[in-house]
């Protein structure tokens, strides 16, 4: 199996790496059979290094910058050599960055060109398309599968709870955690009571962003996303990809979820509240006479 590593830029801005992201998709989609990954400048070496230990026969690798500098004149193929000497019978091929290409030029003037003929009147809003758009919902099996928490507070308090009856693989990282931490099942949960790093995602399916600190959630947000993982952020729903619903489990095969696409958690709280006081011996009952 062929495979293809981009290099970006590392950054925490949120939303950064949306065109990023798109064009992972197109390749994804266009070449099938091919392993296709991302990486960041700062982690570039584990990255490359761990897809080199795969069952690959090539790596090519794309450094998506526009300017031939530092890091595409030196940095990056320093780090290229170094592993191309410790797996030498995997050939590593380093492309020019962007800006050196050929039909670069090109795609920038048809790019302005196209900008330049669209009006206001049909230019959609990105964001009015998100908070208008319905979340596909699904139940997905975590058991076995790598979580990352990342924030000890209530709230990631909440989702260690929510996630330890569906046999994931629990790590949760925080410089301070909630004394209620300690009451949970230390076999269940690996806990690193430090602040985050990039390299806590690796073999990750799925993080929840639970911090208070825009600057941490921004950057763990855009680590995840670089690597294609799900995202939950607690604090801002619409640069998550999925929501967690509001669940009332009736017995042992009755689970009712509420949601409100993450727009009135509020309203989502009351509804729970009403259907587990009016509904929930109903429910049970039905359960039960299902058994018969």
């Amino acid at each position: 199996m062929k495979a293809i590593l981009i290099i970006a830029h590392h950054c925490i801005l949120p939303g950064a790496y949306k065109g990023f992201e798109e064009i992972l998709d197109k390749l994804h989609h266009d070449l099938p059979g091919t392993r296709v990954a991302s990486t960041s400048l700062l982690d570039l070496e584990n990255d490359l290094r761990t897809l080199l230990r795969e069952d690959v026969e090539s790596v090519t690798l794309l450094p998506y910058l526009l300017l031939n500098g530092q890091h595409s004149k030196n940095d990056v193929p320093k780090v290229v050599s170094h592993l191309q000497a410790e797996f030498p019978q995997i050939p590593i091929t380093l492309l020019p960055c962007l800006g050196d290409w050929k039909e670069f030029a090109d795609m920038v003037v048809s790019g302005l060109r196209a900008a330049e003929n669209k009006t206001r009147s049909t230019t959609p809003n990105p964001e009015s398309r998100t908070q208008n758009s319905s979340l596909f919902s699904i139940e997905l099996n975590l058991e076995g599968r790598n979580v990352l928490v990342v924030g000890g507070g209530r709230i990631a308090l909440r989702k260690v709870k929510t996630l330890l009856p569906t046999g994931a693989r629990i790590t949760v990282v925080a410089p301070q955690f909630d004394p209620e931490f300690d009451s949970l099942d230390k076999k269940k949960i690996a806990i690193r009571n430090r602040s985050y790093e990039s390299l806590d995602l690796r073999g990750v399916f799925m993080v929840f962003i639970c911090t208070d600190q825009p600057a941490v959630n921004a950057q763990v947000s855009n680590d995840a996303r670089a690597r294609r993982i799900l995202v939950n952020n607690a604090c801002d729903y619409l640069d998550g990809d999925f929501i967690v619903p509001a669940r009332m489990d009736f017995g042992e095969n009755i689970a009712v979820t509420v949601s409100t696409q993450g727009r009135a958690p509020a309203l989502a709280k009351k509804l729970k509240q009403k259907i587990q006081a009016e509904w929930g011996e109903e429910l049970a009952d039905l359960e039960k006479k299902a058994q018969l």
